[in-house]
């Protein structure tokens, strides 16, 4: 996990969040410098880590 925010929400309430993930998170030091690392990233919201609400993936490199 790199990122968490806790929210509380009204029946059928949303809410949009912005959740910044330091770049170093999605790095290796490889040749003396910082390389993205590629590859497909899943995000996802929960109501607690048994209750998955929603999944996105996003593919680097």
């Amino acid at each position: 996990m790199v990122a968490f925010q806790k929210v509380t929400l009204p029946a059928a309430g949303s809410m949009r969040l912005t959740l910044a993930i330091p770049i170093q998170d999605l790095t290796t030091w490889k040749s003396g410098a910082l390389n993205l690392t590629p590859g497909t990233y899943t995000f996802a919201t929960a109501r607690s880590s048994r209750d998955i609400t929603t999944q996105r993936t996003l593919t680097l490199g």
